[in-house]
């Protein structure tokens, strides 16, 4: 496992400082550009966004379960978590997902995991930057901003399915 920057896939704007926990994610190229470019295109409908740039951790279910544990109270994986930073420190704060169950979703969801990934980044860096689903307003607003910006990179609506449930 790395915990080094990842530089194989390089961030071309320098949106997102990116972290590689399990090397399973090694596999998957062009995964950061992808998740850059939805990040971006979503950051560029937020208004005035947190400066500096989010971490991505690329993990995997076991130690998402460990920090959705012991921060959450839930022991269980889940896809993706966001831990914002507090004001002074200069970047939004981190988002961590979840290999393996990032992997099963995708699959569920019949769409290529470099998407559902990119998704889930742009959803926690939304987090990082006071995005939440709670209400059904919130979730309307949030799923627009994702949905629009996801487009942008070439990722089809991942809410539509649930909308046509």
């Amino acid at each position: 496992m790395s915990d080094a920057p990842y530089t194989a896939d390089a961030d071309p704007d320098q949106t997102l400082e990116v972290v590689i926990k399990d090397d399973v994610w090694l596999e998957y190229e062009g995964l950061v550009t992808l998740c850059t470019r939805s990040v971006r295109a979503g950051l560029d409908r937020v208004e005035n966004p947190r400066g500096g740039k989010p971490i991505v951790l690329f993990s995997n279910d076991a130690a998402v379960r460990e920090l959705n544990r012991r921060f959450r109270n839930k022991n269980k994986p889940t896809n993706v978590l966001a831990f914002p930073a507090p004001e002074p420190e200069g970047y939004p704060g981190d988002v961590i997902v979840a290999f393996e169950t990032c992997a099963r979703e995708a699959e569920a969801a019949g769409v290529p995991l470099p998407h559902h990934a990119a998704h889930l980044v742009l959803h926690g860096v939304l987090h990082l930057n006071g995005f939440d689903h709670q209400t059904e307003d919130e979730a309307s607003e949030m799923e627009a901003l994702e949905t629009a910006a996801l487009a942008e990179s070439g990722i089809a609506n991942p809410h539509l399915a649930r909308e046509q449930a």
